[in-house]
């Protein structure tokens, strides 16, 4: 146990709010689905913004990023700033498009959009997609994170982690659905905050400072690039020539030139329109969206880095431990501290597991299960840079310091979780049961089904997560998984002729493909401790998560744009009904003839220059607050560039939104 009684009251205390928050808001909640999954459509812009800032810092944030920038460097952060990209095109086109429509999943956006019994089939398939397959990951990688620090603070063991931290969640979110959501995330951003600085700054200073970092860090590298730089080093040679273009150099070309606009989350993503649905009106949802992803990329990350940097100084990565024989595992000790290994002659060999010094008395993490065949000089066990930011709150911070860390830490996980277990349940009960199943029943019937698929829901992730190992691994398996719809989902927005059966087939093509790359072509299936559940392990060695998301956007795209083709056109008559409602941009030619009604004029070279406005908002700040703690002298002009993108967007937005201002309630 490394907490001591304050810091523990501290964690109670929290708990105990979350759940009187429960309690308080269990009637409203139960109302009706509209009330238990979306706050009855009332929320405020800023209250919109902070509850999607809150919900994607989970537990498992800072402890992937600690991960990222210890094994590579800074430069892999690119792995989700590419994003901000999508989150911009948000900003000043897309969740004016949600709103207006009024949806409350994107599943049911399918039979508004399209209609027919092709619209049908994609709103089954996606209510189940959401329901019981990305919801179900990404509350995997969150519970995998929980046990992860549960570890290290209270030394228990994985499978208690997982069923304390599912009853913790469970026991308000069931009660107060997303009204509880929100309310705790307002909370749990400013606690987040708190905390995550407090540890920066303490950690910063523990370790010698700026001068101490950049001296002891210059030059040094990680696995596949400098760990300082914001960039990674090319190879020799000329851009053209192919030594130019290292791993990490051409893994960031992948997520500038690919990632952005072929993940899922490209015209918003379920947890960002969730929270749009839910917001007062096409404006509140657009400026809430706004503060989320000043608040996303700008603000939060480099408190992190931070103290991922400051752990290479004082908690060293250490040798793996290797089997010094070819056998088979045979016994692994209860406290995980010996394997023992049965070599081909029938002969025993006891393998002791040891914590190397500056990791606080926490173990390597063991890389194989009872029964696995192995190796000689297969990896036994080997630390997890995942744990380096736990091990740096045990390290340095002081008592009631750590008990409020915790806590941000327990709020962030809460955060999470609460927000997809009602998000799946929102999908199982919207577009599967009320649709396909029971119709028409009292509005009460369909919150109590809610409350059963979260709890079946979240048993599913923490199943997942007692097979999982790695976060990162998990969060580069979900980009793949869905990394081949984006174009179609952007596509939707902007041209008629996408059908059901082009999202039909740009989601089977996209979840099979990297099903296939993951598993199948993947050492040692069925999965085991050795091939952790998301990871890139190919035969050839070949196969890169980098090159898992080309191949499968590749295929993807190509496979939905024949289809798209081939197919018969839509009657833009079924679609006039969609267009008037949401009055979108782009190629609809046929269809707005008939509506009568078109896009505001000019409206397409508005959200173009906002969109860029806002990146130099958005990377100005992240890339200048990271350069001035580094000590770089060109930080000063990544802020001039931020203040000339507010510029920007302070011209742009108010204009875009002047039709939305007043609009509110008629939606649904």
């Amino acid at each position: 146990m490394q907490m001591a009684p304050l810091d523990l009251a501290i964690l109670g205390i929290y708990i105990a709010f979350a759940i009187a928050v429960g309690f308080s808001l269990r009637q409203r909640a139960s109302k009706n689905a509209d009330q238990f999954f979306l706050a009855g459509r009332k929320l405020p812009w800023w209250m919109v913004g902070t509850s999607m800032v809150a919900t994607t810092f989970a537990a498992d944030t800072p402890l992937v990023i600690t991960g990222w920038v210890r094994d590579g460097g800074i430069w892999r952060n690119w792995l989700w700033w590419c994003f901000a990209v999508g989150g911009m095109l948000t900003v000043f086109l897309f969740s004016r498009y949600w709103r207006r429509l009024g949806v409350m999943t994107q599943a049911e956006f399918a039979e508004l959009r399209y209609g027919g019994h092709g619209a049908t089939a994609l709103r089954a398939a996606l209510g189940f997609f959401h329901a019981f397959l990305t919801n179900p990951i990404v509350l995997c990688w969150v519970l995998l994170a929980a046990a992860k620090i549960s570890d290290v603070l209270f030394d228990i063991d994985k499978t208690t982690s997982l069923g304390i931290a599912c009853a913790i969640c469970l026991s308000y979110s069931l009660m107060s659905g997303f009204w509880g959501v929100a309310v705790t995330d307002l909370v749990q951003f400013f606690l987040a905050m708190i905390g995550a600085i407090a540890l920066a700054v303490i950690a910063w200073d523990a370790v010698g400072g700026q001068q101490e970092i950049l001296t002891q860090l210059a030059g040094k590298g990680g696995e596949s690039g400098e760990i300082l730089g914001f960039l990674p080093s090319p190879g020799a040679g000329s851009w053209t020539d192919l030594s130019f273009w290292t791993t990490p150099l051409a893994a960031v070309a992948v997520y500038l030139g690919v990632s952005w606009w072929a993940t899922a989350g490209i015209d918003g993503g379920t947890v960002v329109v969730q929270r749009i649905a839910a917001s007062k009106s096409p404006a509140h949802g657009s400026i809430g969206t706004l503060w989320y992803n000043i608040a996303n990329y700008a603000l939060r990350p480099w408190m992190w880095i931070a103290v991922a940097l400051a752990s290479l100084l004082v908690v060293p990565h250490g040798e793996p431990i290797v089997s010094p024989i070819a056998g088979t595992v045979v016994e692994i000790s209860d406290d995980q501290k010996r394997v023992t290994i049965e070599g081909t002659q029938g002969d025993r060999t006891e393998i002791s597991v040891e914590s190397i010094e500056g990791w606080a008395g926490v173990l390597p993490t063991l890389r194989v299960d009872v029964e696995d065949t192995i190796e000689e000089s297969t990896v036994i066990a080997s630390t997890d840079s995942e744990k380096a930011y736990v091990v740096m709150m045990v390290r340095f911070l002081p008592v009631g310091l750590l008990g409020i860390v915790v806590a941000s830490l327990l709020a962030a996980f809460m955060s999470t979780i609460d927000t997809h277990v009602n998000l799946a349940a929102s999908y199982y009960v919207n577009d599967l049961h009320r649709r396909f199943f029971q119709r028409n029943k009292r509005p009460e019937f369909y919150v109590t089904v809610a409350r059963v698929a979260s709890v079946v829901v979240l048993i599913e992730g923490a199943l997942l997560a007692s097979v999982s190992s790695s976060i990162s691994d998990l969060f580069t398996f979900f980009l793949a998984f869905l990394g081949g719809v984006g174009p179609i989902y952007l596509l939707r927005w902007l041209w008629w002729r996408i059908t059901a059966w082009s999202e039909i087939a740009a989601m089977v093509t996209s979840s099979v493909t990297t099903t296939l790359i993951t598993f199948v072509f993947n050492k040692g299936w069925p999965v085991t401790a050795l091939t952790p559940l998301g990871s890139v392990e190919s035969e050839a060695g070949v196969i890169t998560a980098e090159g898992r998301i080309v191949i499968v956007v590749l295929l993807s795209t190509l496979v939905s744009l024949v289809v798209t083709l081939l197919r018969p056109r839509p009657d833009p008559i079924k679609l006039v009904s969609f267009y008037k409602k949401v009055r979108p941009v782009g190629a609809w030619g046929p269809v707005r003839a008939l509506a009568g009604v078109s896009s505001k004029k000019g409206e397409g070279i508005a959200v173009i220059g906002g969109v860029f406005g806002g990146l130099a908002l958005i990377w100005g700040l992240t890339l200048g607050i990271g350069a001035w703690m580094l000590g770089h002298a060109w930080s000063w002009t990544a802020f001039g560039a931020a203040a000339g993108g507010a510029v920007m967007v302070a011209a742009i937005l108010p204009g875009l939104l002047r039709e939305d201002t007043t609009q509110g309630e008629e939606n649904r």
